[in-house]
């Protein structure tokens, strides 16, 4: 539905959009379930009418009280109501299955069929004042779009088309005038006024719907961007520990159509740089670290496992390209240069391990773990794990 659905346009920058646009997908799956709801409903009035108009057609024509001929009667008040409402049902049916139309107009197209079907049944059989209340029904029916728009428009359509069926439309020649009969026009007054009123409480209705929306959308962002935080590393900003062990899970129960590659790395003589320039320097080579790995993410999720290790996640990609984005990331890494220290020279070494449905994702992690022990004895090295190592 429209971002009236809501009813916080003005304050969805405050979000986070990904999450609003999911939860906005989700409002959009359940209107279109009720809008199919809203439609068999529509197919149901005009099977359930044609039901009682033939009912009532065989009881009049075998009763006394027709005062018309048979050929008449069945002409004005069973087929031709039956068969104009029949058309209505297959316009309304070209509009649900329309790839076209959008689905606000299929809510509009739904909600305006509805009406018009209720003023053919009310016109021809506005001898009978319960028919008034038909429209109810329809008025009722789009409160779960939440939109006031959709609603107010249902509404005036109903009232409209009571005032021009009772007015301008003698479809019934034994139908006693609204201006003739005060019973009548005592039942005319308090049908619009019965559907004035439950309009304006539909719209309160649907006003209280948009801020139970806005309240779960608002409170479905906090517990969300609360999430994000647990999961981010807060000196390099990117995934931590506990954001890599929920991927790795994904992993396992994931769809056997995707493939996975882990690489960790870690940064050669970190202890030293501590050791030597201090602990503020080497949080600064982890920012910077952390840096080049996010602007080079594009094939792969960067995590912070502790200290100076980092572990890669690629999906989908090939061993060769994901060994050849490690080399530009070590070369990236490598012409680091700080104006500060001139002489510090930084370096990383990589192990990657291809992820199989004969391992699970602890195995994966030791052997790329193993393949960094074998990239690290050498420095500034990529390691591929082999199924014939020795943890193999």
């Amino acid at each position: 539905m429209e971002s009236e659905r809501s009813g916080i346009n003005a304050d969805r920058e405050g979000f986070d959009d990904p999450h609003i646009d999911e939860i906005h997908r989700e409002y959009e799956r359940i209107d279109s379930d009720w809008l199919m709801l809203h439609y068999k409903t529509t197919v149901g009035l005009v099977a359930f009418a044609c039901i009682i108009e033939f009912a009532l057609g065989l009881f009049f024509i075998n009763s006394e009280l027709l005062t018309t001929t048979v050929e008449r009667y069945v002409l004005k008040f069973m087929l031709l109501p039956c068969v104009a409402n029949f058309v209505f049902i297959v316009l309304d049916t070209a509009a649900i299955k329309s790839k076209r139309l959008t689905q606000k107009q299929k809510t509009y197209t739904v909600s305006l069929v509805f009406i018009i079907i209720c003023f053919v049944l009310f016109t021809v059989h506005s001898a009978f004042s319960a028919t008034y209340y038909m429209y109810a029904i329809g008025i009722m029916m789009t409160t779960i779009y939440a939109s006031y728009r959709v609603t107010s428009i249902t509404a005036l359509s109903s009232i409209a088309s009571i005032i021009v069926s009772e007015l301008f439309i003698v479809w019934d020649m034994d139908k006693t005038s609204i201006f003739e009969s005060t019973a009548r026009m005592g039942d005319f007054l308090i049908s619009i006024f019965i559907l004035i009123a439950f309009s304006i409480g539909c719209m309160v209705v649907i006003r209280f719907e948009q801020k139970k929306n806005e309240a779960s959308i608002q409170m479905e962002s906090e517990r969300r961007h609360l999430q994000q935080i647990l999961q981010v590393d807060e000196m390099t900003g990117v995934l931590n520990r506990k954001a890599m062990h929920a991927a790795l899970k994904n992993v396992e129960f994931s769809a056997g159509g995707d493939s996975y590659i882990l690489a960790i790395s870690d940064m050669d003589n970190f202890k030293g740089i501590n050791d030597q320039w201090g602990h503020h320097l080497g949080d600064r080579c982890l920012m910077e670290y952390a840096k080049i790995l996010t602007e080079n993410c594009c094939k792969y999720t960067p995590f912070r496992y502790g200290g100076d290790e980092f572990c890669l996640l690629f999906c989908n990609v090939s061993m060769d390209e994901a060994v050849s984005v490690c080399q530009k990331i070590k070369t990236k890494l490598s012409e680091l240069r700080f104006e500060d220290y001139p002489m510090l020279k930084l370096t990383a070494s990589f192990g990657l391990a291809a992820y199989s449905d004969q391992i699970d994702t602890v195995r994966l992690f030791v052997h790329s773990d193993y393949a960094l022990y074998e990239a690290k004895e050498l420095r500034d090295t990529v390691r591929v794990f082999q199924k014939e190592a020795k943890f193999a």
